[in-house]
Formats: C-alpha cells, sequence, structure tokens
C-alpha cells in the first residue's frame, strides 16, 4: 500500500488533486453555517436493505438517473469513463461484454467459463457477459460495487458487481416521448406511459427504437460498420393491494441486429487487408460480417413486511439470452478465414430473503439464492478458398453445458457503541456443473473430439469481515477483509490439445480502508478507499505463439495476482447552481507469478494484466439556472483520462494501448417541467484512440478504435 500512496501523492497528481480540493473548500466555505440546497441522497440496496450510499463500508458508486441523463449513456458501457476504475475492455461488440473493475475483468468467451463480474437487473442475474450492456433508458440509478463481492453476490463477482435498479409503476398519471437525431444518420424514439389501471394496481410500458449508420467504412463490400440498430421494451405492474405486502412482475425484451466488426488490420502481415485501408474507420474485409442479440427476461418480485418491521423478499428471475456473430479473421479482401460465435442460454434464479429492522445493538440479512443455467453453441470456423495448407475446410466446437447453484449466507452489522461496530457475512455455496464438448476439424490444425463429458462440483465458503468507526454523523471509516471465488471449468473452444482442457477455480482475498464523509451541510462528498486484493490460481485467456503456425487460444491458471491502489470520488455543490464531480483512481494489477505465459520456459511475472490503466480521473461540471418563469437552462461538459495500458499479459508494445482522454457536453432548457430540448456532443475534439490490439490466431496485428464526434439534438416532451 506505500508504495500506491507515493504514487498517488507524485508532485502532478498531488497538485491537481490540491488545486481542486482548494477551489472546492474556498467556494463552499461561505455555506458551512448556512442551510441551503444539498447534494442528492441515492439510496441504495448493495446490503440488500435500502440505505444511503454514504452510510454503507463498501466502496460504490452511484449514478442516478439525472447523472446518466447528462453524460448521454443510453447503455451500460457508454458509462465508462465516468466511473472510476473500470474498464470496458476492446469496447468492440455488445456481445462481448468485457468488463474489468480494478484491472480484473475479462468475459465469458465460450460455455465452459464465466465473467468475473455480475450484473444485476432489479436483482437479478442478467446471466452471461452478453446480456451485461444493458439499455438504461427506464434507470432508476445504477450501483457499482468495487472489489470481490462472494457473500452478497456469489460466485463470479470476483472483481465485483453491477446492479441496475430500474424505475417502478405508481399511482400517478404520466407519459414521456424522446426523440433523438444526430449525425451518423442517428433516429431514435422512445415512448414511456405510467398509467393506474385500478387504486391497487399500476402499470408502465417502454418502447424504444434506435438505428444509426456505422462510422467504420468497409471499402470491399460498401457498407458501413458498428452502426446501431436496437429495439428495447419493456413492461411492469406493481400491485399493492393487500397491505404490507408489494408485487412487481416486470417483462423486458432487448434486440442488436448491426453491422459490426469486431477488429481493423493494424499493421502490413501475410495478408494486404492494412494496404489497402491504413487509415482508422477504414477496413478492407470480404466478410459479411455482423453481430446479434435478444436478450428476454420475466422479473416477479414480492415483498412483505412485518409488523414487527422485518422484511421477507423473494426475487424469481427467468432470462434468455442469445447471440451470434460473424467475423473476418484475416482482416482483408482475401477469402481466407471467418469465424462465426453464437451461444444460447436459458436461466433461472430464484432468492428469498428476510432482512432485519434496524436495530441499536445490530441487523443482518439471511438469504436462500438457487440458480440454474443451460448453455449451448455451435460455434465454427471456415477457411477459404485460399486458405492454405487446408482450402475450404472447418472447425466446429458444438457443446452444451448446464450449471446448478445453491446458497446460504447471512450478512450483518453489530454495533459496539455509537461509534464503533463490526460487519460480518458468510456464504456457503453448492456449484454442479457439467459439459458436452466436441471438436469437428478438418483443416488440421485443431484437435478431433467427440462428446467429451465432464463434471466438476464446488462447495465454496465466501467469509467477509469489518470493523467501522463512526467518527462523526457525516463521516464513517471502515475496514474490511473478504474472500471472492470464479469457478472452474473447460476451455471449450477453438483447441489444440485437451492438456488443458480443465481450469481450476480461482480465489481472491481483498483487503480495504476506506473513508466517507459530508461536509458543509450535506454539499460535499469525499470517499476514498485504499485496496489490495490477492489471487491465487488467476485464469487467463491468451493466443500463445507456436511453432508450428500461428498463435493457439490458451486458458490457463495462470498463478499468483496482485492488484493494488487507491481511488477518490468527490461530489461538491458549488452553489445552488453550479455542481463538480470528481473521481480518480490509482490501480496496479499485476502478475505476481505466471510461469511458461509465453509459452515454455517464456515467464509473465511482474507483467501488467490487461486493461489495467494505473490512472484514471473523470471531471464533470453542471451548471442550470432559472431564466424565465417555470424555464431553466442547463448545461453539462465532463472529461474523462485512461493511462496507457497493455491489452494482453505478454505487456509487447505490438499490445500497448497509449493513454487517451474524451470530453462530452450537453446544452439544454427544460420548460414548464414538460419539455426538455437539448444539443448534446460526445468526444467533442474528435479524437482517434485505440482501444484495443492484439494479434489474431493467423498472426495479423489487429485493433479498434473509439467513436468519432457524434452530435445531435435531443427532445423530450413529459405528459404530467
Amino acid at each position: 500500500m506505500g508504495i500506491i500512496i507515493k504514487k498517488m501523492l507524485s508532485p502532478g497528481f498531488f497538485c491537481f488533486t490540491g488545486f481542486l480540493m482548494s477551489a472546492i473548500c474556498s467556494s463552499v466555505a461561505w455555506s458551512q453555517n448556512t442551510k441551503g440546497p444539498a447534494l442528492e441522497e441515492i439510496v441504495v440496496t448493495a446490503q440488500m436493505r435500502d440505505e444511503s450510499a454514504q452510510s454503507i463500508p463498501i466502496a460504490i458508486g452511484t449514478y442516478n438517473k439525472k447523472f446518466i441523463d447528462q453524460v448521454g449513456a443510453n447503455s451500460l458501457s457508454e458509462m465508462e469513463s465516468a466511473i472510476p476504475n473500470i474498464n470496458f475492455g476492446a469496447g468492440d461488440r455488445n456481445t462481448r461484454g468485457e468488463i474489468a473493475i480494478r484491472g480484473i475483468g475479462d468475459y465469458s468467451r465460450n460455455i465452459g467459463t464465466n465473467a468475473r463480474v455480475a450484473v444485476y437487473i432489479d436483482g437479478v442475474l442478467t446471466g452471461r457477459s452478453s446480456s451485461f450492456d444493458q439499455s438504461l433508458l427506464d434507470v432508476a440509478h445504477v450501483e457499482v460495487l468495487r472489489g470481490p463481492q462472494g457473500t452478497l453476490a456469489g460466485a463470479n463477482a470476483v472483481a465485483g458487481a453491477i446492479n441496475i435498479i430500474t424505475q417502478k409503476p405508481d399511482d400517478s398519471v404520466n407519459a414521456e416521448l424522446l426523440i433523438n437525431t444526430g449525425n451518423y444518420d442517428l433516429h431514435s424514439l422512445t415512448g414511456k406511459i405510467n398509467l393506474p389501471i385500478s387504486a391497487d394496481l399500476f402499470a408502465s410500458l417502454l418502447i424504444g427504437t434506435t438505428q444509426q449508420d456505422g462510422y467504420v467504412s468497409n471499402i470491399t463490400l460498401d457498407r458501413d460498420l458498428q452502426g446501431v440498430n436496437r429495439d428495447v421494451a419493456k413492461l411492469k405492474f406493481r400491485y399493492v393491494g393487500v397491505e404490507s405486502l408489494t408485487l412487481d412482475i416486470g417483462f423486458d425484451y432487448l434486440k442488436d441486429d448491426d453491422k459490426s466488426t469486431n477488429a481493423e488490420a493494424l499493421a502490413n502481415g501475410s495478408f494486404n487487408g492494412f494496404t489497402l485501408a491504413s487509415e482508422p474507420f477504414v477496413v478492407a474485409h470480404n466478410a459479411d460480417e455482423f453481430e446479434q442479440r435478444e436478450l428476454k427476461g420475466v422479473t416477479i418480485g414480492a415483498s412483505y413486511e412485518t409488523p414487527e418491521n422485518f422484511r421477507w423478499t423473494s426475487i424469481t428471475g427467468i432470462r434468455t439470452n442469445e447471440f451470434s456473430e460473424l467475423s473476418e479473421e484475416d482482416y482483408s479482401p482475401l477469402d481466407v478465414a471467418i469465424s462465426l460465435f453464437d451461444e444460447e442460454s436459458d436461466q433461472f434464479s430464484q432468492e428469498f430473503r428476510l432482512v432485519s429492522p434496524k436495530g441499536e445493538r445490530g441487523d443482518y440479512v439471511f438469504g436462500v439464492y438457487f440458480l440454474e443455467q443451460d448453455i449451448s453453441t455451435q460455434r465454427s470456423a471456415i477457411t477459404g478458398a485460399i486458405f492454405r495448407p487446408a482450402p475450404n475446410k472447418s472447425v466446429q466446437t458444438p457443446a452444451t453445458s448446464e450449471l446448478q447453484s445453491a446458497s446460504l449466507y447471512l450478512h450483518g452489522n453489530y454495533y459496539f457503541t455509537q461509534k464503533w461496530s463490526m460487519t460480518s457475512g458468510l456464504r456457503y455455496m453448492h456449484e454442479a456443473k457439467n459439459i458436452d464438448y466436441s471438436s469437428i476439424d478438418t483443416t488440421g490444425l485443431f484437435i478431433n473430439a467427440s462428446h467429451i463429458n465432464d463434471q466438476k462440483t464446488f462447495n465454496k465458503l465466501l467469509p467477509k469481515f469489518g470493523v467501522n468507526f463512526q467518527f462523526s454523523p457525516n463521516v464513517l471509516f471502515y475496514t474490511s477483509i473478504a474472500r471472492g471465488y470464479k469457478s472452474g471449468g473447460w476451455n471449450a473452444d477453438f483447441i489444440t490439445t485437451l492438456e488443458n482442457f480443465q481450469f481450476d477455480p480461482e480465489y481472491a482475498i481483498n483487503y480495504e480502508v476506506g473513508a466517507k464523509s459530508l461536509f458543509f451541510d450535506k454539499r460535499l462528498t469525499v470517499n476514498v478507499a485504499g485496496f489490495v486484493t490477492k489471487f491465487d490460481d488467476f485464469q487467463v485467456f491468451q493466443f500463445v505463439p507456436t511453432e508450428s503456425s500461428g498463435t493457439v487460444l490458451s486458458l490457463t491458471n495462470a498463478g499468483k495476482v496482485t492488484t493494488q491502489g487507491v481511488e477518490l470520488d468527490i461530489n461538491v455543490l458549488l452553489t445552488d447552481h453550479l455542481s463538480v464531480s470528481f473521481n480518480t483512481a490509482y490501480t496496479q494489477a499485476k502478475f505476481d507469478e505466471f510461469k511458461s505465459g509465453g509459452g515454455l520456459g517464456v515467464d509473465y511475472d511482474n507483467n501488467y494484466l490487461p486493461y489495467a490503466p494505473e490512472h484514471s480521473y473523470f471531471v464533470a461540471i453542471d451548471y442550470s439556472r432559472p431564466i424565465f418563469r417555470q424555464a431553466e437552462i442547463y448545461g453539462h461538459i465532463d472529461y474523462g483520462y485512461t493511462g496507457d495500458y497493455f491489452s494482453n499479459p505478454n505487456n509487447t508494445q505490438a499490445n500497448t494501448i497509449p493513454n487517451y482522454f474524451s470530453a462530452n457536453a450537453r446544452l439544454g432548457i427544460n420548460i414548464d417541467t414538460h419539455w426538455d430540448i437539448a444539443l448534446w456532443v460526445k468526444n467533442i475534439t474528435d479524437e482517434t484512440n485505440l482501444r484495443q490490439s492484439s494479434v489474431s490466431f493467423l498472426g495479423v496485428r489487429r485493433g479498434l478504435y473509439n467513436p468519432p464526434r457524434t452530435y445531435g439534438l435531443a427532445i423530450n416532451y413529459a405528459f404530467k
């Protein structure tokens, strides 16, 4: 931790944060003893009960609907720059769903593995990583919990968890119509309506559609890539006809059908795609690339409060996630190779929990959780007519897998005094997994194997313990130790051997200290967290060079990893009309031990983890002021910076992502609480930043850039 603090207190960082804090304190000092507007309190459910985000001993980022609208985030991935210590990986396709928190992340590339971040919608696990990038059209707020969340979130939340809380129907009559238009022929239309069907039954409906042309030009097929073609629908009911009982039923649907690529050539190689299309946002691909996904879900929630203020909750989730994508593999106009990835998952989850009332001495949450998943795939890769040494051949890897998971958990707080308390929890988890995998290869490059059947069972205890000190009513200090876990599985992919087909679970121990504080009549929040997380048997996906041909995909238990750092989050209401948000993080995520990571005898000890920048920060300024009766103008501008990082564990220059920044702005007017008209722009300075760089299995250096400048007009009419 000492090394991290020294880095955080480097001259440049110290001067910048010192200047910022000085400006904030001098601006709000006049209001120290003056009552007035305060920062909005966000109530979160991170500990399975409704609590103020400032009162819980967890490193959590909270983002309400107003903030999300101001940054113009229509989906979770568009929140990236505004969330400290988070990275959405390659950022190429919605179906990938890669998320890294505190330098730790990945995605479920094949059906034999899981991601390290858990994403929930209204308490229901979304499932596979292809479902992570959810629409935020009806969001109430988003909670980002950083670090292992095993006690309350279970397996595969070893890097963190994200809770998306949506708006619920109520007894009011209101409707909204949102029209968004912009460059690249953007057309978006969203309609919402909320109606009381009776005195105790309410309903809401949201329907939205978005189309936008792509910003990457494929000169071979004369078409644009990286566009948007998305439809969203949500229908919800709330019933309050029984005393102390609330029943919520929700149906959600999302469909993407886009022409998109996973990368473009970055250098000359065996094929001439880069020679023909060397500029960013231009490719020369012969493959008719696309991505499609369809997400469907049903959520049934029931909450009953007893006369003694205990709360019983039941959450039932049924979800189906499907995706398919076709990708160019040689990144050229030649008929060399393409791949077709697909996956379908059906999921059922059920949770029951009992939440005690808050007492003078303590409180607790007791829960039971069950999850069942069925996953299948028919993925394949096909060689073209000019592929050598096997033209017009293919490899297919059909597979199915099943998961059954059951957990018991107990989490609570014990108050020794008004100032000192203890937080502790324990989760017992049982997982049973099985797979049926085949590899049908006619190229001669991969294995031939038929119906490889295997089963695995895991029984794990995931504890958490912490001590908290309430220094004053608005200042909390906390410490914690928590265990995280990611289940083992199988590398059900295009592989050349079954030698490393199975891999073991990975484990994490997280040590954390932090402080949360409110100042100046709740006009300033300052939250800081320091952490050290140790991983054993860390699982790594990578392409490893081979002597025979190109590279081969490997998924192995790398050994030991340490991620450590400091996070600072500041929000301040400078005046009644002006507010500033600032967050920054320093993170060092490295392999302590990764023997033969680059092949036999080539170690990656002390190398950085992929998608783990050391430095990042974000600052946003919001201004609003009435200009005449029932009209208000507002403005928003933000700036996000991400330091350089690597996209592969080998840490070579070819896999280096240079540091980059992005600035966005919004200027609008609210009229009579009905009209909201705004001009917006993303990537104001039209930066062309590399987001991903890697080498394909055919040895082609490839990558992807962030979107160019986009701008438009948003008109929102609300009937109340």
